[in-house]
């Protein structure tokens, strides 16, 4: 990731915070997560290479900015709170007022010895697979098998930022599939964590049809994303002419991607 761009990603971290430390703390709800990225984004616009559109729509900036303000909940800064939106801690508040050169803030944040850099080789890669899911002519790898005791399975340290305990694509096609239609909590929907690349993956196969679906997380539609990474939002639509059809969920993002005929 381009320097400038590390250096942006830091400024808008601290624009977060102070879009959601001007918050009444009296409303008593937080800010949707769309508010505060477009505010975010408004006061730190992305330049050159950021404003460049992913596979799944979204700005490669503001993807780096999704995965970076997971470093503000791991810090105890901001609170995401799916339908109650994101709000700031006491802490948070405290560390604009310590922390009010953006450098210093990013290292109150991420350590002396790490930055917002340390998150750039997961979120690349997250990037690379995701606009090389969509392209028709490419071919993605197998995912990597994840053997218990070996090597690999020691190295890995977990994901770089939170993940939830389940994803789901549920919606009109699960019957097909010998399960419930709408039915978050069906194993036949249920997508598997691909720790290579931090995406949910489902491959299938369904018949021609029309069909719609969301994401739900958790086996419980609590938190759920539709159309456009809108919690809550509108069905996915999917018009599929028969046969092998994948399923990707980026919790970066909260996109789902389709690609027929596998992945």
């Amino acid at each position: 990731m381009p320097r400038k761009t590390l250096e942006n990603t830091a400024l808008r971290l601290k624009a977060i915070l102070e879009v959601l430390a001007a918050q009444d703390p009296s409303a008593g709800a937080g800010t949707g997560r769309a508010e505060v990225l477009r505010q975010a984004l408004e006061q730190v616009p992305l330049e050159g290479t950021e404003a460049e559109l992913l596979a799944s729509g979204v700005a490669r900036g503001e993807r780096a900015l999704i995965t970076a303000s997971t470093k503000l909940v791991k810090a105890g800064w901001i609170l995401k709170e799916g339908r109650a939106g994101w709000s700031i801690t006491p802490e948070g508040r405290s560390a604009l007022t310590e922390f009010p050169d953006v450098h210093h803030l990013n290292e109150a944040l991420s350590g002396s010895k790490h930055s917002v850099t340390a998150l750039t080789s997961a979120e690349t890669q997250s990037e690379a697979v995701l606009e090389a899911a969509l392209v028709e002519s490419g071919a993605a790898a197998e995912p990597e098998a994840q053997v218990h005791g070996s090597h690999a399975e020691e190295r890995y340290a977990g994901p770089s930022f939170p993940q939830p305990d389940a994803v789901a694509v549920a919606g009109t096609f699960a019957a097909a599939l010998g399960g419930a239609d709408w039915d978050p909590a069906a194993d036949t929907v249920q997508l598997g964590f691909d720790r290579s690349d931090e995406l949910w993956k489902l491959t299938v196969d369904l018949p021609a049809g029309n069909y719609e679906y969301k994401a739900a997380l958790n086996r419980t539609w609590a938190e759920n994303y539709g159309q456009n990474a809108h919690f809550d939002g509108a069905n996915y639509r999917l018009e599929h002419s028969g046969g092998s059809v994948t399923f990707l969920y980026d919790h970066a993002t909260h996109t789902v991607i389709t690609k027929p005929d596998g992945f």
